[in-house]
């Protein structure tokens, strides 16, 4: 039976594959490489799982990771193919030798000491220096990702986090912490429990972790996805924990160099009005080796139109040149960024080392201009270097400058 590529490509991403709002970690196979053809010809011949007519066709392209992945199942496969065929995966092992060498094989020989389990972790090193009010902070922090494929359409995903502050005793109070701060199951449309939870392009809502709740997803081009959770790592901003938060996200992928997004969260306790806010945001990456991110939104909850009647507004705008890519040693990328808020845009607060776009904590009476660099020193380890020349928007305003410095190893 001829299959095509389309559900090889489902399997790969089922296997827990996960991206930011700003870049994931391997480029995109561009739409016209030989690649897909290639394991077109293969599905085709029945190496790679597929279903419908054997054809690929090729509305959206796949990164060097999920092809990589689609790869490895033609080697796995290779019993089944004529010389020919043979041929061609060896030139696809040859073209993809580091992704499947850092991933793929390693994949597989986990597959045949436990099964259907598969694990991955992150080493990270991070120091930040705040002007005002003078800050020196550094950590170090190790996460250790599960994943576990149940059923075909069923997928389970655990995260255990590791943290503990420069200069405090192991175990010592809140600066030595060990937590499972994600666990979840997921299928095609909907995942269930503690989850990192996305709206829009980051500016409402992105906080990766300690999430408990549902989120359900219909849709291809258009996907629209409605969420009710609760924020364990967050604190309302009119005091006391946040209670349950309800959001719907709209993504439109407009085509392969542009998509949109829109988002509406609030707080769905009437005891907690902080958050009744909306937002509008783009990525454009039509031009070469640059992305472009913009996204605005206001907040139009009683707590933020306490101050002077009107809903708080926000903004933020980035250009990125190129981008490190953590399996590629010498790869690089550098972005230029600007952010504007008015007081009360969050309405929530919580801990200021979130990895967010734009740090949630300096998204309230702010402005200014965000660099930043990042570079792979070495396979698998990537150096980031972000400077924030910021300042509040008050008639008399405070310097609010810092700088990061982190160091990230992935394995």
């Amino acid at each position: 039976m001829k299959k095509s590529m389309r559900t090889a490509l489902a399997a790969a991403i089922m296997l827990g594959i996960t991206s930011t709002a700003w870049a994931g970690p391997f480029a995109d196979v561009p739409a016209d490489n030989w690649a897909y053809g290639a394991v077109n010809k293969l599905a085709a011949a029945g190496i790679v799982d597929g279903y419908g007519d054997g054809t690929f066709k090729g509305d959206k392209t796949i990164t060097r990771y999920e092809m990589a992945q689609i790869v490895a199942k033609a080697m796995e496969h290779a019993d089944k193919a004529d010389a020919e065929n043979k041929a061609l995966i060896n030139k696809l092992a040859e073209e993809y030798a580091q992704e499947l060498d850092s991933l793929g094989v390693r994949v597989t020989a986990l597959e045949n000491k436990v099964g259907n389990i598969k694990w991955t972790g992150q080493v990270r090193e991070w120091y930040q220096n705040i002007d005002e009010p003078k800050s020196r902070q550094g950590e170090t922090r190790i996460l250790l990702w599960t994943n576990a494929q149940l059923t075909k359409d069923l997928n389970f995903t655990g995260r255990f986090s590791a943290l503990s502050d420069w200069g405090t005793a192991t175990g010592a109070g809140v600066g030595a912490q060990v937590s499972m701060d994600n666990a979840y199951l997921s299928g095609k449309n909907f995942t269930l429990g503690r989850q990192p939870i996305t709206l829009g392009k980051g500016l409402v809502y992105n906080i990766g972790y300690d999430n408990d709740g549902v989120t359900l997803t219909v849709g291809d081009k258009i996907k629209l996805t409605g969420a009710a959770f609760k924020s364990l790592a967050a604190s309302n901003a009119t005091g006391g924990a946040v209670k349950n938060i309800l959001a719907a996200n709209m993504a439109y992928k407009v085509s392969d160099d542009l998509d949109l997004t829109g988002v509406y969260a609030k707080n769905a306790s009437t005891d907690q009005d902080a958050l009744n806010t909306w937002a509008a945001g783009f990525e454009y990456k039509g031009i070469n080796n640059l992305t472009l991110i913009g996204e605005y939104g206001q907040n139009t909850s009683d707590y933020a139109k306490d101050l002077d009647g009107d809903a708080a507004e926000a903004w933020v705008a980035q250009a990125k040149i190129k981008g490190a890519d953590w399996s590629k040693p010498h790869t690089y990328g550098f972005w230029v960024g600007y952010r504007d808020a008015d007081d009360r845009f969050n309405g929530i607060t919580g801990d200021p080392l979130w990895e967010t776009p734009y740090g949630i904590q300096t998204m309230n009476n702010i402005k200014g201009v965000d660099y930043g660099f990042e570079y792979t020193v070495f396979k698998n380890a990537v150096v980031t270097v972000n400077y924030l020349d910021l300042e509040t928007k008050d008639a008399t305003p405070v310097d609010k400058k810092s700088y990061t410095a982190q160091l990230r190893y992935f394995f």
